[in-house]
């Protein structure tokens, strides 16, 4: 099975520079014509998952409706979603980190109220692990529906990036990350990186 990891559309919090916003953070207008692009762009590649899951957090299930909503059905995976960044998320990300130069330079460091990018780390793996990786053998194409920090774990455990280095894959709003199996070798490699 191949893996399609999705990021959502432009959400309000991103317009507004917030670190990590809350999981009631929808999609702008923008977001919204976004994702319906996606639609298009999958479309136009062939790209009919057989499996969906998505994040809980609004802006994941806006993204995911627009994509599916007359095509599949999706499970929602609370594994999925992004840092919970606590007291923390509604804070604009430039006025967090000159009040916190030091936060995050340990993947333990936790957001007050919220959690740690390690805490993001091991649920992420988890459900890759658990949902993706026991299908692996499988044919199709499974999709995730979800967030920047979930798709740059996934895809460095995927490349073999170690978890010191996160987030060091990022990709921007509304876009596509796709890792195929070889079907000789059965590794993972990959073919398109954060494309909108």
């Amino acid at each position: 099975m191949d893996l399609l990891l999705i990021r959502h559309g432009q959400s309000f919090g991103n317009v507004a520079g917030l670190l990590n916003s809350t999981e009631q953070d929808g999609l702008t207008e923008h977001g919204l014509q976004q994702a319906a692009n996606l639609r298009v762009s999958m479309d136009s590649r062939g790209l009919v998952p057989d499996v969906v899951y998505s994040s809980p957090w609004l802006r994941a299930l806006q993204t995911t409706e627009v994509l599916f909503k007359d095509r599949c059905e999706w499970t929602v995976d609370s594994r999925l979603g992004e840092t919970n960044a606590g007291r923390f998320a509604t804070w604009k990300a430039d006025d967090f980190r000159q009040a916190f130069p030091d936060w995050g330079k340990h993947l333990s460091d936790r957001y007050e109220g919220g959690e740690s990018h390690l805490e993001l780390a091991a649920r992420s793996v988890n459900w890759f692990e658990e949902v993706f990786l026991s299908r692996a053998d499988e044919p199709g194409l499974m999709a995730a529906v979800c967030h920047a920090g979930p798709i740059s774990v996934i895809s460095q455990y995927l490349l073999n990036i170690p978890l010191s280095k996160f987030p060091n894959v990022l990709v921007p709003n509304a876009s596509m990350t796709i890792f195929r199996q070889n079907p000789h070798t059965k590794q993972f490699y990959l073919q398109i990186a954060g494309l909108s």
